[in-house]
C-alpha cells in the first residue's frame, strides 16, 4: 500500500492507515494523535506553542490548551509503548512549547507492508517453479527390444496404493468450520435476547459542569470554573451527596442523578451568573436562576447561590450552612475575586497556568495575610505543583512558614477549623514522614467531608502500610470524583511515585488507551 509514511526513530508512521509500526508491533491511534505526530514529523526539531498547534493541527478550531496538553501526554505514552527505558520523542521547551526530538525520514511507502508482500510473492514464485519442474519431466519411451522394455518398466515409479485422503480432510475441516459458525450464531442470538442494563442512575451523585470555551474573555471562563469548584467542595461538606466534575462523557455505567450547570454570561457589558439544577432521571429543571455578578458583591452572590442550591436539594438549615462555609473566605472583594480565579488555574496540569494560580493565592495573602483557609490552599498548591512537575524546585522556606501557621490554628480550641486546613496538614505531615500525625489530620478532614485530595492521601497511606488493595480503592474513588489527567498525576506522583500500572490497572488503562496487555 502506497501512502504518506515517516520513519521516526524505530517507529514507522502511516498517515493513511492511522497506524504506527515497530518490529512486530502494530498500534492503531486516534486521528488527532496521528495528525499531531504528522505535523511534528513534518517540522522535526522546530518548537511550536499551543496556539500554533491549535492553528495547524486543529485548523484553528475552538479547543482549550488542556486538549493540547492531553494530546501531547497521550502521544508520549503511545510512542513509549510501555518500554521502561527513558525514551524521548516529544519534549517540552520551557516557556516556548513542544518539539519532536527524533530522527525523522520520509518514506515512499510502508516498509512493513512491503516486506509482507515480498514474502507472499516469493512463496508464490517458489510454488510455480516446483510445478514447472514437475511438468518438465519427460515421459519414458519404451524401446522395441523386450529386454530393454522390461528394464525400463522396472525403473518407473510405482503408484501409491494408499487412497487419496486430501478431499476427505478438506470435507472434515469444512464441517468443523460450519459447526463452529452455527454454535457462534446461536450463542450471540441468546446473548442479544438477554436484557442488558447499560446505565444506572445514582440519585446521590451530582455532576457539576461549567461553561467552557463559549466566551472571548478568559475571565468569564475562570469565574465559571472557580465558582463550580467552590460549590462542589461545599456541597460535600454539608450533605451526603457525592459529586463529580463533568470533564468526561460516559457512554455507559453510573449516570449522575442530578447535574448543576454553572455559566458566566456577558450581556451588554454586564456579567451574570447562571445556575441550573437538573434531574437527569426525569429531565426536569429543578432550579434555575440568574445573579448579577459584580466584583464588589461577589461574596453575597456566592452566599445566595449556595443557599438557593441547598434549598433546591432540600438540605436542612441551608441559610446557616451557606453562611458558615464563607466564614474563612477572603472578605475583601478584590481578594475574593483573585481567590475564585485561582481555583480555576489550580485544577489544570499545565505548569505555567498552575503557577499563575499560586501567584494569585500569594496576591490574596498580601491583601489578607492572616487568612488560614487561603494559607491551606497555598500549602497544598505547592505540593501539587511538585507532583505535576517533578523537576520544579520547592519553596521549602515558604512551605514551612505556612505549615507552622496552620498548626497553630489547629491547636486553638476556639477556632473553627475547615477540612481544607486538616487536608493541608495531613499532606505536609505525610511528606515529613510523620505517619501518626498525618493519619490523625486525615481522619479529621474526612470526618467533615470527602474530597479528591483526601482519597489520594488515603491511597498513599495504604501504600506505606503495604495495603495495595486499599490504595487501589482510594485512587479509584479519587479518579471517579474527578476523572481528569490532573487527578491521575496526583495519584501517581503526590508525595512519592506510585506504580499505578500494578496498583490500579483499570485507571492506568483508561489514561493510556494505546496500551496492549499481552497474556
Amino acid at each position: 500500500m502506497i501512502g504518506i509514511c515517516f520513519q521516526i526513530n524505530d517507529w514507522v508512521l502511516c498517515i493513511d492507515e492511522n497506524k504506527l509500526y515497530r518490529q512486530d508491533r502494530e498500534v492503531s491511534a486516534e486521528p488527532r494523535l496521528i495528525n499531531l505526530l504528522h505535523f511534528l514529523a513534518e517540522h522535526a526539531g522546530e518548537v511550536f506553542g499551543r496556539e500554533e498547534l491549535i492553528q495547524h493541527v486543529w485548523d484553528g478550531a475552538i479547543v482549550t490548551d488542556q486538549v493540547v496538553t492531553q494530546s501531547i501526554f497521550e502521544l508520549r505514552k503511545l510512542l513509549r509503548d510501555g518500554r521502561e527505558e527513558n525514551l524521548s520523542y516529544v519534549v517540552t521547551v520551557p516557556k516556548r512549547g513542544y518539539k519532536l526530538v527524533a530522527n525523522v525520514q520520509r518514506l515512499d511507502g510502508n516498509p512493513y507492508v512491503s516486506r509482507q508482500e515480498e514474502s507472499t510473492a516469493s512463496d508464490v514464485c517458489l510454488a510455480d517453479d516446483i510445478d514447472d519442474v514437475e511438468d518438465a519431466v519427460p515421459e519414458i519411451v519404451f524401446p522395441a527390444g523386450p529386454l530393454t522394455r522390461a528394464v525400463c518398466q522396472s525403473q518407473q515409479p510405482k503408484k501409491s496404493s494408499k487412497p487419496n485422503v486430501s478431499r476427505w480432510r478438506l470435507n472434515l475441516l469444512n464441517a468443523i468450520w460450519i459447526g463452529l459458525v452455527i454454535v457462534a450464531m446461536g450463542f450471540f442470538t441468546v446473548q442479544q435476547s438477554q436484557v442488558r442494563i447499560t446505565q444506572v442512575v445514582d440519585t446521590h451523585l451530582i455532576e457539576f459542569k461549567f461553561q467552557d470555551g463559549f466566551h472571548a474573555q478568559a475571565l468569564t471562563h475562570e469565574l465559571a470554573d472557580g465558582i463550580a469548584q467552590k460549590l462542589m467542595a461545599d456541597l460535600t461538606q454539608v450533605s451526603d451527596y457525592r459529586v463529580i466534575l463533568g470533564k468526561t462523557a460516559y457512554s455507559s455505567g453510573i449516570l449522575p442523578g442530578k447535574s448543576i450547570m454553572v455559566r458566566v454570561n456577558d450581556k451588554d457589558g454586564h456579567e451574570f451568573l447562571d445556575l441550573e439544577l437538573k434531574n437527569n432521571s426525569s429531565d426536569a429543571v429543578l432550579f434555575s436562576r440568574q445573579y448579577p455578578l459584580d466584583s464588589q458583591h461577589l461574596a453575597s452572590v456566592l452566599k445566595s447561590a449556595e443557599w438557593d442550591v441547598m434549598q433546591a436539594l432540600k438540605i436542612p438549615n441551608a441559610e446557616q450552612q451557606a453562611q458558615r462555609l464563607l466564614v474563612d473566605f477572603p472578605r475583601q472583594p478584590a481578594a475574593l475575586g483573585l481567590y475564585v480565579r485561582a481555583n480555576h488555574y489550580l485544577n489544570v496540569a499545565d505548569r505555567q497556568q498552575f503557577q499563575k494560580g499560586i501567584y494569585l493565592l500569594e496576591q490574596v495573602l498580601k491583601l489578607e495575610p492572616d487568612n488560614h483557609y487561603v494559607q491551606a490552599e497555598l500549602l497544598i498548591a505547592y505540593h501539587v505543583q511538585q507532583a505535576l512537575s517533578p523537576d520544579q524546585a520547592l519553596n521549602q522556606d515558604r512551605m514551612l512558614v505556612l505549615s507552622e501557621q496552620l498548626q497553630q490554628v489547629s491547636y486553638s480550641p476556639q477556632a473553627v477549623v475547615q477540612p481544607r486546613i486538616y487536608e493541608a496538614l495531613a499532606l505536609q505531615a505525610t511528606v515529613e514522614n510523620q505517619v501518626e500525625a498525618a493519619t490523625r489530620y486525615l481522619a479529621q478532614a474526612q470526618g467533615l467531608r470527602e474530597s479528591v485530595l483526601s482519597y489520594v492521601l488515603q491511597g498513599k497511606h495504604a501504600e506505606l502500610k503495604g495495603d495495595l488493595d486499599g490504595a487501589s480503592d482510594a485512587y479509584s474513588e479519587a479518579f471517579y470524583m474527578d476523572t481528569s489527567l490532573e487527578t491521575y498525576l496526583l495519584c501517581e506522583n503526590l508525595v512519592f511515585h506510585s506504580n499505578l500500572k500494578s496498583i490500579d490497572y483499570a485507571m492506568y488503562r483508561s489514561v493510556h488507551p494505546s496500551v496492549v496487555r499481552l497474556l
